[in-house]
């Protein structure tokens, strides 16, 4: 039995150690990331900004007035709205915002499936657009988003996914764990890819996409993880994705585990599909083409989050405690205890690089209860659990009418 037991956490300590020490290297490197120089006399392009919008009214109108301030010339960009299937006032709100809107009525549900069919609209409208910016419409765009996308833009940088931080991360314990998590996987994971010329991912919000790339291949991921599934499909096409640090949203975020736990589930469910499809044919292409880049985003598509981390740790620590007195296994338990530490030592470097580290440490009491409970969302996602149709978050502030999932 001990025997089983320590292979058992081997098998699971060692690719965690990698992954970690991975991290750490990644999160170094992001600190040599530097911007590109601000150049006045860049050529600003046109931009269409798509917002998918499933009943949405309570949140819509915050977003639309984020990106009536952008510091962008007004007549370069154009916003417009696709009202998906909604049942409440979401196109009353967008039109009375000022933003163009398109209502959807029927068709093949989704996020997906309203992108592409938002981006047929506009091109059968006539708006002319040299790059579109995807933003959810319980998103706030940074005032310089545009120009940070059009910056790259202009270096060549065809797609490109920005920082998606949240707008409220000091609502409750849960953004303030949230708002760590967010620091790290933007500002160390990604950007440190960015600095040492890695690909990113898409997100869901806050990308742009080149008109060119979405002429030459359109929208075609319309699973619930279609993010993901896109971002494979660009990467096995050929295309490359710029994760884009300057580039700046904040999303509300839900605040409770009850409010969280759909949205956690879609995402996670969403993610192990498209891995199950895809991350061989991201290997095999990685061999065939000797891409290090291409391995590496196969790496980022099926390496666990930090919160399940640290519980796969955990239960290697628990579980090396049995073989604690082993001469062989005895290791094991010292082996767990370090990389333990190191993944606490990571989620600290996320709470020292917040903009307010003292608020951050005051989510800590949350722990015991975010682990478990984010271990039991990627099992189920594993399984299957959540794979619906895309719909509205609920967020303490809405009121019951609005909520649909």
């Amino acid at each position: 039995m001990a025997t089983i037991i320590g292979i058992l956490v081997l098998l699971v300590l060692l690719p965690l150690t990698l992954l970690v020490l991975y991290q750490w290297f990644l999160a170094v490197s992001s600190f040599f990331y530097r911007p590109p120089a601000s150049h006045s006399g860049d050529r600003q392009a046109r931009f269409l900004i798509l917002i998918p919008a499933h009943n949405e009214e309570v949140g819509i109108a915050s977003t639309l007035e984020s990106l009536r301030n952008l510091n962008y010339p007004s007549l370069q960009y154009r916003i417009l709205v696709v009202a998906d299937r909604c049942t409440d006032g979401t196109a009353a709100v967008a039109k009375r915002w000022g933003a163009e809107c398109f209502e959807r009525v029927d068709g093949q549900p989704g996020k997906g499936a309203a992108l592409a069919w938002g981006i047929q609209q506009a091109r059968s409208a006539r708006i002319a657009f040299e790059a579109v910016v995807i933003v959810d419409a319980d998103t706030l765009a940074d005032r310089d988003l545009l120009l940070a996308f059009n910056a790259e833009l202009q270096a060549g940088r065809q797609v490109q996914q920005g920082y998606n931080y949240i707008s409220n991360p000091w609502a409750s314990p849960f953004t303030r764990i949230i708002a760590v998590t967010g620091v790290l996987r933007n500002g160390r994971y990604y950007a440190g890819k960015t600095a040492l010329g890695l690909q990113g991912m898409l997100t869901g919000t806050g990308m742009c996409l080149s008109a060119g790339v979405l002429e030459r291949r359109g929208w075609t991921a319309f699973s619930v993880g279609e993010d993901w599934e896109f971002s494979v499909e660009l990467l096995l096409g050929g295309d490359k994705i710029y994760f884009n640090p300057m580039a700046r949203t904040f999303a509300k975020e839900s605040q409770s585990f009850k409010q969280a736990s759909h949205q956690r589930l879609r995402w996670a469910s969403g993610r192990y599909a498209v891995m199950g499809s895809k991350v061989w044919s991201l290997i095999r292409r990685g061999i065939a083409a000797r891409s290090f880049s291409l391995f590496d985003s196969a790496v980022t598509l099926v390496a666990p989050n930090y919160s399940s981390q640290a519980s796969l740790t955990l239960l290697c620590l628990v579980g090396s405690v049995v073989n604690s007195s082993d001469l062989v296994w005895g290791f094991s338990f010292y082996w767990a205890a370090g990389l333990l530490a190191a993944i606490a030592g990571y989620f600290l470097l996320g709470v020292f690089s917040t903009e307010s580290p003292g608020k951050a440490l005051a989510g800590l009491a949350l722990v015991p209860v975010f682990l478990p409970w984010r271990l039991v969302i990627e099992l189920l996602g594993m399984l299957g659990y959540g794979r619906r149709s895309w719909g509205r978050i609920a967020r303490a502030d809405d009121s019951s009418r609005h909520v649909n999932h």
